[in-house]
């Protein structure tokens, strides 16, 4: 879990510092203008003095060395260097035996990592142990001095891999920003606890909010973030996140809670529980469980879209075998389902318990023989329960070559009911298919280019017999999206409850044109129509097709990379006639390189009644600022349903970041989080973190520095 660190001079001067203190191995050479010696006990060394001990260089103007104490004096101007890293500073003393000196005014950079400072003093206090008086450190390159973080003292013992930081304060731009009078952390990178860097932020919903997180590294193993979340309108909220990792298992226990909202008059919670485990080879567990106190919970504490317009929370937990070809699947489920009373959704079916089994034996090729089955028990608070069984095997034999592919298929569909009001009801559908497909390539010149431009036709037969199946329960099915993919499926439900009767053809081309040399996909279009020879019988709850329907609607599809930098992709579904569209829909980006961002998407659909239109961008207005942007536009309730504009700036060791949304919730209500953060290079973020909100409302939004 990553946590702010507000001394990471710590980590960085691991090697700068301890070299220089180690037991010396190796030759000595000692270069001056001028070397004098005392026997075998004390050499003095003045004018560009150079002592080089086991690839480690110390350069000075004058310089002493006591052989029989094991001392080393040098100054007026000394400087440390190995592997990159530099420490510079006035007169050093050092004693090799007990570890132990100082070095005036040391300044430090380092060169395998980013970093550097300064102290007025430096002492070395034995083995692997350091103390800087009044120290300061930074990422920024050298002459950029926007942000440093200082401390009265230093200690860093790298025995114990712990630093310790007393009276430390951020300071940007001669501005300070968080003060703490005393500070542990981590030397090697591991976890250690403590707080964690706090979040400031506000909504529309809940007003001024500061989030104050601590990090406690339990066991290797184990963690915890206690995190208080003062919302000034709401009141004290209590964060909760607990991580565990063994052998062959993982989980995660979120618990969040306030035990007095104002403005709702009560206490509200929110807790989720995920665990997976391995209990033997092929063999796991799980569980998801999720549960809210009240349905505008995530409405109202949600900082982004996702969170916010959650409707069903699982609670679910399932155990899985898997060996060679064969898997099988126990789960119970239910959901929590949270209500919008403008715009309210059916309660899902509780799967107490679902049994699934998939297994494929080897067949000697091109056969390949599929079994699939699944036995589930259905629960509902005021609906029609049962239990339900349905196995499905089929044979089927694909024939694959370069020029093109066949495919037949035929296979069983049998399904049994057990009702609660004491029916039983069988079905037994035998279904048929064919896929086939071919591919022609030809080269050619296009735009300059050498190209290949491909036809590939394809042709998709289905034949199930009708069944009456009015009589049977709704589950789990409903109509699947009619799309181009769908085209070539064998039924146009989801579930398991209802089979369409079919006797049915799916044609489609396909062309595409992609540059020989690189592959890449210049343009890709498809065109593709489902042809009926019966009408529809079985239906859900949506019309049958009528008699003299003779074919489906139209799709059709484009998409690629026309030109460089640009990206395409976009279909339209029409009336078998071709005289009214009824979905459409368009995605167009250009992003020319990293943070130069530019994204067009329209969205019609007249059967759910929606057209919307949806921009966002990432752009560089200068040098160093870029404005990010999205509006979500609703063309037919004329409203906007999300509104994001931010700016950022980049400061070479530094991001500073502020963001403005507002998006509809649940109740037609809406929600106006606003994100300001300040993240210092390699070291951590302070403010609220608006990143993930970023990267779901822009697609493509590449993160600065």
């Amino acid at each position: 879990m990553p946590r702010f660190s507000p001394l990471p001079l710590a980590l960085a001067l691991c090697t700068a510092l301890a070299a220089h203190a180690e037991e010396v191995a190796g030759p000595t050479v000692l270069q001056a203008d001028k070397i004098e010696g005392t026997g075998n006990t004390e050499a003095r060394a003045s004018g560009n003095v150079a002592l080089d001990r086991d690839g480690r260089r110390i350069e000075a103007q004058w310089l002493k060395l006591f052989e029989t104490t094991r001392e080393i004096r040098a100054g007026d101007q000394t400087r440390l260097s190995q592997q990159g890293d530099l420490l510079e500073g006035g007169e050093l003393y050092l004693k090799e035996d007990t570890r132990t000196g100082e070095l005036d005014a040391p300044r430090y950079r380092l060169g395998q990592r980013q970093g550097r400072g300064d102290a007025v003093k430096l002492l070395f206090e034995g083995k692997d142990k350091y103390r800087l008086n009044k120290a300061r450190f930074t990422t920024c390159q050298v002459g950029q001095d926007d942000w440093f973080i200082r401390a009265r003292e230093l200690e860093l013992d790298y025995t114990r891999n712990v630093g310790v930081a007393l009276n430390s304060t951020i300071e940007f731009k001669g501005v300070p920003l968080l003060y703490s009078p005393y500070l542990d952390f981590s030397l090697d990178g591991s976890r250690k606890s403590g707080f964690l860097s706090p979040s400031i932020g506000s909504s529309g919903s809940g007003g001024f909010e500061l989030i104050v997180p601590y990090y406690w590294n339990i066991a290797p193993n184990m963690d915890a973030t206690i995190a208080p979340r003062l919302i000034s309108k709401r009141g004290l909220m209590f964060n909760n996140e607990f991580r565990y990792l063994g052998q062959d298992m993982t989980g995660q226990l979120t618990v969040e809670t306030i035990l007095k909202d104002r403005v709702y008059g009560s206490s509200r919670s929110a807790f989720r529980l995920q665990h997976d485990q391995g209990l033997a080879p092929g063999l796991r567990a799980g569980l998801n469980l999720q549960k809210t106190t009240d349905d505008r919970y995530f409405a109202d504490f949600g900082d982004r879209i996702a969170v916010a317009s959650q409707t069903f929370l699982p609670r679910e937990g399932y155990l899985s075998y898997s060996h060679g070809n064969f898997g099988a699947v126990l789960r119970m489920q239910r959901y929590q389902t949270l209500q919008d009373p403008t715009n309210p959704v059916a309660v899902p079916y509780a799967r107490l318990p679902q049994l699934t089994v998939n297994y494929q034996p080897a067949l000697p090729a091109p056969f390949r023989l599929d079994l699939n089955g699944e036995a589930v028990s259905f629960h509902h608070p005021t609906q029609l329960t049962g239990e339900r069984v349905v196995a499905y095997p089929s044979l089927s034999m694909p024939m694959e070559q370069a020029w093109g592919f066949v495919t037949p298929k035929v296979g069983l569909h049998l399904s049994h009911y057990k009702l609660d009001d004491g029916r039983s009801l069988s079905r037994n559908l035998p279904i048929f298919s064919v896929d086939s497909g071919l591919y022609f390539d030809r080269e050619g010149q296009f735009f300059g280019k050498d190209m290949v431009q491909s036809l590939e036709p394809r042709a998709y037969y289905v034949r199930i017999p009708h069944r009456d199946q009015s009589a049977f329960p709704n589950f789990d099915s409903g109509v699947a999206d009619f799309n181009f993919a769908q085209m070539f499926s064998e039924n146009q439900y989801t579930g398991s409850d209802r089979i369409n009767d079919a006797n049915q053809l799916t044609l489609a081309l396909t062309s595409r044109l992609f540059e020989a040399d690189s592959g890449i996909e210049r343009a890709r279009v498809a065109v593709g129509q489902r042809f009926y020879f019966d009408r529809q019988r079985v239906t859900l709850n949506e019309a049958a097709r009528s008699q003299d329907t003779s074919a489906s609607d139209l799709i059709a599809t484009a998409g690629g990379q026309p030109f460089d930098h640009w990206w395409m992709d976009g279909a339209v579904q029409t009336d078998g006639n071709g005289h009214q569209t009824r979905k459409a829909a368009l995605n167009l980006r250009y992003q020319p390189e990293a943070g130069k961002l530019l994204n067009l998407r329209y969205r019609l659909d007249r059967l759910t009644d929606i057209k919307q239109i949806d921009l966002s961008a990432q752009w560089p207005v200068s040098a160093r600022w870029h404005v990010v942007a999205r509006q979500n536009w609703s063309i037919r309730d004329k409203r906007s349903l999300e509104r994001l504009l931010g700016l950022e700036y980049n400061g070479g060791c530094w991001v500073f970041r502020m963001v403005s949304q507002r998006f509809v919730t649940s109740g037609n209500q809406t929600s106006s989080p606003f994100f300001l953060q300040l993240e210092l290079n390699d070291v951590g973020r302070l403010g609220s973190n608006p990143l993930q909100t970023l990267k779901e409302s822009i697609p493509g939004y590449t993160k600065l520095n």
